[in-house]
């Protein structure tokens, strides 16, 4: 017996001893009394729920889902190691076991607005976007200012596509917390969609500015540069978000665009087979950038045959409709080249680049007046096209209209 008390004595010190160590920041020694508890006590509640808690916080995930798995046996009905338990999934990438954590947490306690936001986000990575919606209010209606559900729900209404709403939470978050760089990078990533290119690199340089090992704000902000044919800063921004996160697939492929558009094309190939490993989601969008590379060599029956490729992946992929337009520009057939144009913009009205390769196109088939209306599209819908705005000074040359050509041309060296 009286090893007993002394071995419960010296359990009940080191569980003392790790709470002390964990309130002033000692995690390492906090983890090892902990250890040693359970080493005592395989079954003690807890200390396996403490050092999962701090396993949590060094993100450590696949260590703290084991020992959330043994507390939640001991206790199955405990709120907080289920709610736990969900964190650990979501940041293990299992959603949908995730989802019930966090469901049958909130059968216990339904009053917790943290548990309705992580369950909002874990819909929406399953991508059940109405339910994450009704999750986040229920989190807002429990605390109206928690500026991180209206960030979750200005993500989802992005992932929907419906960028204005997703710009109105994204500021409304901001306005209840300006240091929350994940609400810069929302609404960064809201104003580039909306085609506001001006004000989402000074997004994202805010989200930056708070926190600079963002990967995915390098990665808006190279995307907001590209669009703004800035190539050179878009290609630095694009290795920054790769030397903090190598596999980030869609940097791999932003890096090969602008290695194509700099004619550094080796480094583009390779860039392309990068995000193809990493993301064979990507195959459609690789197989045509790995056209361009082609085309711009004027290796053009391979160029056409990768057009091909992601084209039998993905039919309604624009941007490999109108990368055959320019292949066919390349081999001088412009009314080959103007179809796939009409095919692209079909799929997406908004296609800037394409209205301003169409209107090539159509000047080059004498039919001026027309291609003077796509490009006044293209520069509507991307205002610094240089290219668009020499085109169309071109085109006015061509009708007569000396001046308003002289307009256009000197616009397009304020853009050059």
């Amino acid at each position: 017996m009286g090893q007993g008390l002394a071995a419960g004595h010296s359990k009940n010190a080191a569980f003392q001893s790790a709470l002390a160590a964990l309130q002033s920041g000692r995690l390492i020694d906090a983890e090892n009394f902990l250890k040693r508890v359970l080493r005592t006590d395989g079954r003690h509640a807890g200390a396996l729920n403490l050092l999962a808690v701090l396993l949590l916080r060094l993100d450590r995930f696949a260590e703290a889902e084991e020992y959330l798995r043994r507390a939640l046996q001991e206790q199955p009905k405990s709120e907080t190691t289920l709610y736990n338990y969900g964190i650990a999934l979501k940041a293990l990438h299992r959603p949908a076991e995730a989802l019930r954590c966090f469901t049958d947490a909130l059968a216990i306690n339904a009053a917790v607005p943290e548990t309705w936001n992580n369950r909002g986000t874990v819909l929406n990575d399953l991508e059940r976007y109405q339910e994450a919606i009704a999750d986040f209010d229920k989190a807002i209606g429990l605390r109206p200012g928690y500026a991180e559900a209206h960030c979750n729900k200005a993500k989802t209404y992005a992932a929907l596509g419906q960028f204005d709403e997703a710009l109105s939470h994204g500021r409304k978050a901001l306005e209840l917390k300006p240091d929350l760089a994940e609400a810069w990078y929302g609404v960064g990533h809201a104003y580039l969609h909306l085609r506001l290119h001006d004000e989402a690199l000074a997004a994202f340089d805010r989200a930056l500015a708070l926190k600079r090992s963002f990967a995915e704000a390098w990665l808006g902000r190279a995307d907001a540069a590209a669009e703004s044919w800035l190539y050179e800063e878009a290609l630095a921004a694009y290795d920054q978000a790769l030397a903090l996160k190598p596999a980030l697939a869609e940097a791999w492929l932003g890096r090969g665009n602008m290695c194509t558009e700099l004619k550094r094309y080796d480094e583009a190939f390779a860039a392309y087979d990068k995000a193809l490993a990493i993301n064979p989601d990507l195959a459609g969008e690789a197989w045509v950038r790995r056209g361009n590379v082609l085309a711009a060599l004027k290796q053009y029956g391979e160029a056409f045959a990768a057009y091909d490729k992601a084209l039998a992946i993905k039919p309604d992929l624009a941007e490999a409709w109108f990368c055959r337009g320019n292949a066919f520009s390349g081999l001088n057939r412009p009314v080959e080249a103007l179809a796939a144009y009409e095919k692209a913009l079909s799929i997406k009205p908004n296609f800037a680049a394409a209205y301003i390769s169409r209107g090539n196109n159509l000047y080059n088939l004498a039919r001026n007046n027309e291609a003077l209306s796509s490009l006044d599209r293209a520069i509507k819908l991307a205002p610094k096209a240089a290219q668009a705005h020499f085109n169309r000074g071109l085109v006015l040359l061509t009708l007569g209209e000396y001046e308003n050509a002289w307009e256009e041309y000197e616009w397009r060296k304020k853009l050059a």
